[in-house]
């Protein structure tokens, strides 16, 4: 009979992706994977392994909201305690490991009660609420940055699971050995910030002629207004409303214009990509700047905020881009190194409740 894992992600990208990417180095291992999370959360969206069990707990978050919804979501944490003490009872996990996200939260304190192994992945520079709680339970928490949890032992620094398919893009040595007339701008916001984007960037690249060619995420139903907007400034660009296979747009990039999550910057310096990064305004905790800072001290990428003079500031970034393109391969050489090399390998040989040793691309030896 196969083992059986509990891996609980829910709320962002973040946190789904990087849990998507390590239950299906489990499944190929022989686990079996039951996945805890929310029925309209993104992981429904995001995670089509039909291999992976899903399994929903009723749950809110009650950070930052009023008397009555503080209330409620402490009701619906206790019920989500219960639930998830049903759910491990039948599923016998080996261990249960969190993503972020509240969901995670009701699931560790059950496992903790159970005495069922806990680990926690904090994702972002600023660890999250439910992070904080987790990690006084957990027998290690990986982090992605190298001081989100900096005073415990039990702290690894793990990076961020990223597929296998990034470690095929073009090394920075290589991308930028030439100086090139035309450079390639791959542009998104992800579903929080496509809006500023779209309104934004196309205006401010109309301003180069052909010295950039775009590649743009719009998000859903914006393609068109988008489209229009370059068609009207004859800029070569194409515009997808999503992507699958965003390793292909890293390798195609000399440039990328994003928000500052954690698993885009973590998706960019695996690909080795020169970066401009416009945190989220409203992101908690200011996470999305920190995440950018970090990038920013170590000279891996470059902060540009939302605000009044975001256009005026973008136009003076690509023209010293472009101008001197040895500064592209400085960034991109810089990021490269800047988060370890083997993430899912790190985290999973550093559970010892897994037979198996994993090498540097999460395969098993």
């Amino acid at each position: 009979m196969k083992k059986n894992i509990f891996i609980v992600a829910t709320g962002t990208g973040g946190h789904v992706i990087p849990a998507k990417n390590i239950a299906s180095l489990l499944i190929n291992s022989n686990y079996t994977v039951t996945w805890i999370g929310t029925k309209h959360g993104i992981e429904n969206k995001i995670v089509n392994d039909k291999r992976i069990c899903f399994k929903y707990l009723n749950s809110s978050g009650i950070r930052g909201k009023s008397i009555f919804h503080m209330i409620k979501g402490a009701i619906n944490l206790f019920r989500s305690i219960l639930q998830s003490l049903v759910h491990i009872k039948k599923g016998k996990p080996i261990f249960v490991i969190g993503f972020g996200g509240y969901i995670t939260v009701p699931v560790s304190i059950a496992a903790f009660i159970m005495r069922v192994p806990v680990y926690a992945h904090e994702s972002n520079s600023i660890p999250g609420t439910a992070n904080k709680i987790n990690n006084l339970m957990s027998k290690t928490t990986f982090q992605t940055f190298p001081e989100t949890f900096s005073d415990c032992q039990k702290i690894i620094h793990s990076g961020n699971p990223i597929q296998e398919s990034f470690s095929n893009i073009t090394r920075p040595e290589v991308k930028y050995q030439d100086r090139k007339e035309t450079l390639n701008i791959l542009i998104f916001g992800g579903s929080q910030g496509a809006r500023f984007f779209n309104q934004t960037i196309p205006n401010c690249i109309s301003k180069f002629g052909n010295k950039f060619k775009i590649k743009h995420i719009s998000g859903n139903n914006n393609r068109i207004l988008v489209e229009r907007i370059y068609n009207s400034h004859n800029i070569a660009s194409e515009v997808l409303e999503f992507s699958h296979e965003m390793d292909l747009l890293y390798d195609w990039s000399d440039i990328v214009i994003s928000r500052a999550g954690s698993m885009t910057l973590s998706e960019i310096c695996k690909a080795g990509r020169a970066a401009i990064l416009v945190p989220f305004l409203y992101a908690t905790d200011k996470h999305q700047y920190y995440n950018a800072k970090f990038l920013e001290d170590s000279m891996a990428g470059i902060i540009i905020e939302e605000n009044h003079s975001f256009s005026k500031a973008l136009n003076k970034c690509l023209i010293k881009l472009y101008s001197d393109q040895e500064i592209l391969l400085k960034l991109s050489k810089n990021s490269k190194n800047l988060f370890p090399e083997d993430s899912s390998a790190i985290i999973l040989n550093n559970i010892p409740e897994l037979n198996e040793t994993y090498n540097n691309t999460a395969s098993k030896k």
